[in-house]
């Protein structure tokens, strides 16, 4: 009888328990980056080659900006390639454009569907960097602003963390509602109090991490891992390809960088729906293990109990002054991520919102991948 009456307190343990872990890994993941920052000082003594490698489709809308912020960065020994992988909404001229006013500026132009077994970006990676020279290639999107150091730092950080896999998370712009919802939630918030930055920086983490909108690599260790080319089925990639270089032994780094670069992923419900269902539906689409049969029903129970019971109970005034410490204390652990990071304070009070969207999401994900249905993205079809 004892034991009944005391299950109730399970939920609020597992949460105590839960929120107690994410604060240290917040706290050591701030100190971490501060450490990185302030040990990652731009030398201009045997700067390494850098190859700049952009693969676009059907990007005219801001193709130029990112290009142009490509052109002002204060680093010596850079090429930059841009591959126009057969657009239709004239990216290509607008490239071509470019090129007559830079001389490190290379365009190529793709046309028609990737090979058999390969995904549109990973065919697109690996296109340019077949005909990239430099000792390093930083692959961005078509979709990110750069300041003017953003090479240069990210070289600094490769060299102050001893690393050949250098992800960054830019600072995510974000305007309609449905982006201000999920994407600092998902790119910024998780991240930061998931992941452990520092262990996987020294090689002792096997969880894995990676932003594709800023991969620098060494170009040398790239290619011993097989490069593009061996994680060319994958719809996420950047994940796949920082895999790749753990398996080989080599060294990662994430870095929080929204002092070296902005993006805007989506600009509609719609597109922010299938952009991150994609990443889902990659997610389901691993091999499973028997770590999986243990791991997935207790994840699910530790966000039932951070993001829904808490809520739940609090709307029901069901032992709702726990409840409202529970919340209080997530949104506090969002409210240090939004200052640290310059978000808008209202993101905050959207977390149990955001939380519930993702619930939906991986719904949906897991609906889709049982009809089998195809994951359709920048206009191409890929059956899972």
């Amino acid at each position: 009888m004892w034991l009944v009456e005391s299950l109730w307190l399970l939920p609020h343990l597992t949460a105590i328990g839960a929120l107690t872990l994410l604060s240290i890994r917040l706290t050591s993941n701030l100190w971490f980056l501060r450490r990185a920052r302030s040990r990652s000082h731009p030398s201009g003594d045997h700067l390494p080659s850098v190859s700049v490698l952009v693969p676009a489709r059907n990007e005219a809308a801001t193709i130029v900006d990112c290009v142009t912020s490509l052109f002002n960065q204060r680093y010596p020994h850079l090429e930059i390639l841009v591959l126009d992988d057969d657009s239709t909404d004239g990216a290509g001229e607008l490239l071509d454009a470019l090129q007559q006013r830079a001389r490190n500026l290379t365009v190529l132009h793709r046309t028609g569907a990737p090979p058999a077994g390969w995904s549109g970006k990973s065919y697109a990676c690996d296109v340019l960097a077949r005909h990239a020279s430099g000792e390093w290639l930083l692959f961005t999107d078509a979709d990110t602003l750069h300041t003017c150091d953003s090479v240069a730092r990210g070289i600094a950080y490769a060299a102050a963390l001893n690393a050949d896999f250098v992800s960054v998370f830019p600072y995510q712009i974000a305007r309609s509602w449905s982006e201000r919802l999920l994407v600092s939630f998902l790119l910024d918030f998780l991240p930061l109090i998931t992941f452990d930055f520092s262990a996987l920086a020294r090689g002792r983490n096997t969880r894995i991490a990676a932003n594709g909108q800023y991969l620098l690599v060494n170009a040398a260790a790239y290619r011993k891992v097989g490069g593009h080319g061996g994680v060319k089925a994958e719809l996420v990639d950047d994940f796949a390809l920082a895999r790749r270089f753990q398996q080989a032994g080599r060294r990662i780094a994430l870095i929080q960088g929204e002092d070296l670069l902005s993006c805007r992923m989506y600009r509609a419900a719609r597109e922010v729906w299938s952009g991150f269902s994609k990443n889902l539906l990659g997610a389901l689409d691993a091999p499973l293990r028997w770590r999986a049969f243990v791991w997935a029903p207790l994840f699910a129970w530790l966000y039932a109990c951070l993001f829904v019971l808490p809520f739940a109970r609090l709307a029901l005034s069901e032992q709702w002054e726990l409840a409202a410490a529970e919340i209080a204390w997530l949104l506090l652990l969002r409210a240090v991520v939004v200052w640290r990071l310059k978000r808008p304070p209202d993101e905050v009070l959207t977390t149990p919102l955001a939380a519930w969207s993702i619930m939906a999401l991986g719904m949906s994900a897991l609906i889709q991948r049982w009809r089998g249905a195809p994951v359709t993205w920048k206009g191409r079809d890929y059956i899972r």
